[in-house]
């Protein structure tokens, strides 16, 4: 499905877990990157194609969406109600929508494992919301009657906040099909690290000297691994990709593929992957490799102990692109990254300090 490769070349992770959603081996998925325009459009389109269900919260208000063509299966699951009077075949999709009013009725009903009449509306395709996907109407219910379970655990712990948090890692830990260990590990840690629970991973890896070398399977995964060998997270990569190459071989080539790339990692939020080219003498180049190194050493006052040249060709976050492009990087792992665009001439400069974290400025690559 050319959709799907599309996908799997910009998001191949969320392409994995999206396939083990599909196959059965994963409960439901959550879009954690954003969508705009005709990426949104297409978006769209292919949870359409592929007769998925999905879950928007913003979280005024709930909606529960689905392809026009499952209109008659979503009677089967929830009355409609107030109907309007409008073509069906009109719209990409359908919701059903919980106004204002039947919010609390809406998740209160969850915690019985019921799910509330709803008022059905379509319109304009919106890419601010929250998405969780499901493979079916009766997934997407198992999914929301946890997570509603979940949110009455928080409030009924409300005065014991530890307590409510772990309730809530867990339950939903569950409700995405987790490993133990890791929804375990996540909540422990959570007061301690938070909001920068994933850097116990990463930093898992740095201490075990494993930069170069961590496991492919756990770039596939949902979830914040509790440390670089969890049996049970590498497992479930294995599963996940398994799922993947058996639905669509060509979208799981392309997955691995880009999968395999390293990523540079400068802090929590600049998580770049890096296409790393040997050809230094790539022509148009404005910055060779000799400038780079003059000017690394001139600026930074350090000999890096890395020098690559590398092509970044997506961005985990619109305000990033002004990364897209060929890039020289030299790294001095934990310590410093210098950037220079070979084309441009632009430079960018990093450094570390006390209070950052030891996963942030260095390359990590997978096997």
């Amino acid at each position: 499905m050319k959709a799907l490769e599309d996908l799997a070349a910009k998001h191949p992770a969320f392409v994995v877990q999206l396939a083990a959603v599909i196959q059965r081996r994963k409960p439901a998925v959550r879009v954690e990157f954003e969508l705009h325009g005709e990426d949104y459009a297409n978006f769209i389109d292919l949870l359409n194609q592929l007769k998925l269900v999905w879950f928007e919260h913003s979280p005024y208000p709930v909606r529960i969406c689905f392809a026009s063509s499952l209109y008659k299966e979503a009677e089967k699951h929830a009355k409609i109600r107030h109907r309007r009077h409008y073509s069906i075949e009109n719209y990409y999709f359908l919701r059903l929508s919980a106004l204002l009013r039947e919010y609390e009725g809406f998740w209160s009903s969850l915690t019985e494992g019921k799910i509330i009449p709803l008022e059905i509306s379509g319109g304009e395709l919106n890419s601010s919301f929250e998405f969780i996907i499901a493979r079916d109407f009766k997934g997407l219910q198992d999914f929301l009657v946890k997570y509603a379970i979940a949110r009455k655990q928080q409030k009924d712990f409300h005065d014991r906040r530890t307590i409510a948090m772990e309730l809530f890692d867990r339950v939903l830990g569950t409700a995405f099909g987790y490993p133990e260990c890791c929804t375990e590990r996540f909540s422990r840690d959570r007061k301690k690290k938070q909001p920068k629970e994933d850097y116990i991973f990463y930093e898992s890896i740095v201490r075990r000297g494993s930069e170069d070398a961590v496991p492919v399977e756990l770039r596939t995964v949902g979830h914040v691994p509790c440390n670089v060998t969890c049996k049970p997270s590498i497992e479930l990569g294995n599963e996940y990709l398994a799922a993947l190459e058996s639905f669509d071989p060509k979208a799981y080539r392309k997955a691995v593929e880009e999968l395999r790339k390293p990523t540079l990692s400068i802090d929590r939020w600049h998580r770049l992957t890096i296409n790393e080219t040997e050809d230094h003498s790539i022509s148009g180049l404005t910055v060779t490799e000799t400038q780079f190194t003059q000017e690394t050493v001139k600026k930074t006052e350090t000999k890096p102990k890395e020098i690559v040249l590398a092509r970044i060709e997506t961005v985990p976050f619109m305000y990033l692109t002004e990364f897209l492009g060929l890039w020289w990087i030299a790294v001095d792992p934990g310590k410093s990254v210098f950037m220079c665009n070979a084309r441009t001439g632009h430079t960018k400069s990093y450094k570390g300090s006390s209070a950052k974290s030891i996963a942030d400025l260095r390359i990590f690559r997978y096997k």
